[in-house]
């Protein structure tokens, strides 16, 4: 037995192809399904009006459930056939929700909520489909046939068909229309999920956890699709979200094909909850993302799709150092859709590669910086500004050099630069920010930034590994200067894009000088030039995180006996004149 957590079903799409099979020996039902509903439908007649939508309670997965029916025009024009007598096509829909469901209302099905349920949507298909005679994109077997989309949530999706079944049976349609659905069924949304402790999840969603290093490191720089969203407004982590394309699948984990999302999570209104109750704590869940995958996922491809995401999710609590077993008191019990147990199924755990990416792009950008030549840095820093993607033949242009030189350039720069199909870009977010970095600590020194990037690799050749203060110093330009009113000025040619970032980087500079300079940090100041162009300067460099609480009550004392010692009479006689004339005439 796995001793692996089993996640949670969350949200599902799927659409089954019903009617036709890809055997012509085989015989199959066409719009059967469909006359059927068409007939429910018309036989139920003024009752809409007097009774209401028809309604039905089905026996699923051992619990009871409310279904209703309805319908709503499709917008398709009626087939050019003979045997077809509808006049108005329509799709029909089907709603469901489990009555024993926390959040089940008691209302009909099709106005409640549905936490645990969702709706069945039938839509009719026949070759050569137009709406308002314009032709419909849709898959055309050359035979009728019915389009039948589930969409739920909280329910294990492997149990989605024989629920179509059995809603139908209700309704009086033979389940036996649905025993055998097309190959083409396929799956458009797929969610797995597990609910951790506030407070056990932190490392998920952290600035070096799996949800921002997968974009930072895997993610191409121009090139795909890109996202990652922090918003942190409601409540530390309250939704952290990044996107993996596909073809970056595999290097998150070998073997790996789909594109997903992974997603750090609260509800809307996560503090209107106690903390004994399941909402008050997070949900980190891996979904499949149809639009971020280029191959089609079948209904018959689900057993290995819940694979993958399983196997992503219990990786990335793995690499943070979460639990991924069901015996764990960091998952929270009292889940009313997640009962806590193992898996019976197989699943791997890899060894995390995001610290190895991140360590081989670093290397690639020391070792190339170090190499770099005045092209070079020109078609650099091209890309960095660059609002999207470049050809090389623009980027000829720009740069003023030729072609071929652009080439010798991407040739130089593999592994920093990536060509596909005429366009340029930087391999991934992170090397974009090391080369930035670079770039805006060099300035005009590039010659000499140049010359430091090149005594690092002779340093690491030989073992001689510079001290983390070296380093930093030749990341951030710093250089330590003599200053008036201080014991020592550290003054930083990197230019921070705002003052938050430069409080980054003084975090950095005071703990690297504690730990390799001198522990004694009083009187060291230092001064850095924001890319806005204002300046700053920090005096005592131990001082610089407290609060400044005793600071402004100082300047208020100081107001206070400013104020008391202003002569009031003085100033009126002499015609009040601004601060600057009164204080050349003191």
């Amino acid at each position: 037995m796995s001793r692996y957590i089993e996640a949670a079903p969350h949200e599902g799409d799927i659409r089954f192809t019903v009617g036709v099979h890809p055997d012509e020996h085989v015989s199959d039902h066409g719009l059967a399904p469909y006359y059927a509903m068409d007939s429910l439908l018309k036989d139920w007649g003024d009752r809409w009006k007097t009774e209401g939508k028809p309604t039905e309670t089905i026996q699923f997965m051992g619990e009871e459930w409310a279904t209703s029916f309805d319908y709503s025009k499709s917008g398709l024009d009626p087939w050019d056939y003979s045997d077809f007598q509808i006049e108005q096509v329509r799709e029909f829909h089907f709603y469901f929700v489990a009555t024993d469901s926390p959040h089940y209302s008691g209302k009909r099905a099709d106005q409640d909520r549905r936490v645990r349920g969702g709706t069945i949507t039938v839509r009719p298909r026949w070759p050569n489909l137009k709406s308002e005679g314009k032709p419909v994109s849709v898959p055309n077997y050359g035979a009728p046939y019915i389009d039948v989309q589930v969409q739920a949530s909280n329910i294990p999706h492997e149990q989605y068909l024989t629920l179509v079944k059995r809603v139908m049976t209700a309704y009086g349609i033979a389940g036996r229309y649905f025993d055998q659905p097309h190959p083409d069924s396929h799956i458009n949304d797929l969610a797995y999920y597990v609910r951790l402790f506030r407070g056990e999840s932190g490392p998920l969603y952290a600035p070096d956890g799996p949800i921002a290093r997968a974009h930072t490191l895997i993610q191409g720089d121009r090139s795909g699709y890109r996202k990652h969203v922090e918003d942190h407004t409601k409540i530390p982590g309250y939704y952290v979200t990044a996107t993996v394309e596909d073809e970056k699948a595999g290097e998150l984990i070998r073997g790996h094909t789909l594109g997903k999302e992974l997603k750090h999570y609260y509800p809307n209104h996560p503090d209107e909850y106690d903390p004994d109750q399941a909402p008050h704590h997070p949900k980190f869940e891996v979904s499949y993302q149809t639009k971020r995958t280029e191959e089609t996922v079948r209904w018959s491809d689900l057993e290995d799709a819940r694979r993958e995401l399983e196997e992503t999710l219990l990786n990335c609590l793995e690499w943070c150092g979460l639990a991924t077993t069901a015996e764990s008191d960091a998952f929270v019990p009292f889940d009313s859709y997640w009962q806590l147990s193992n898996t019976h199924e197989a699943r791997k755990l890899v060894k995390c590669p995001l610290p190895e990416i991140e360590s081989e792009q670093e290397h690639r950008v020391m070792q190339l910086w170090g190499q770099m030549t005045d092209t070079d840095r020109d078609v650099t820093e091209l890309l960095l500004t660059d609002g999207g993607k470049i050809s090389p033949k623009d980027a000829a242009e720009r740069t003023g050099n030729t072609y071929r030189t652009i080439r010798t350039v991407i040739d130089r720069m593999e592994g920093l630069i990536r060509h596909t199909y005429g366009e340029m870009e930087l391999e991934s977010k992170k090397i974009q920010q090391e080369l930035l970095k670079r770039v805006r600590a060099a300035g005009d020194r590039f010659e000499q930034s140049i010359e430091s990037a090149t005594m690092d690799l002779a340093d690491a050749a030989d073992d001689r590994l510079p001290s983390a203060w070296a380093r930093l110093r030749r990341e951030y330009a710093i250089s330590q200067v003599d200053g008036e009113n201080c014991r020592k000025l550290l003054k930083v040619g990197y230019q921070p894009s705002d003052e938050v970032e430069a409080r980054e980087i003084l975090r950095e500079i005071k703990t690297m000088y504690c730990q390799h300079v001198e522990p004694d940090i009083y009187g060291v100041h230092v001064v850095m030039r924001l890319a806005d162009g204002s300046r700053r300067r920090w005096r005592n460099l131990r001082n610089a995180f407290q609060k400044s609480v005793e600071r402004h009550r100082e300047l208020e004392r100081q107001n206070e006996r400013a104020r008391e010692m202003f002569d009031f009479e003085a100033w009126m006689d002499a015609g009040c004149p601004p601060a600057d004339e009164w204080g050349s005439g003191g």
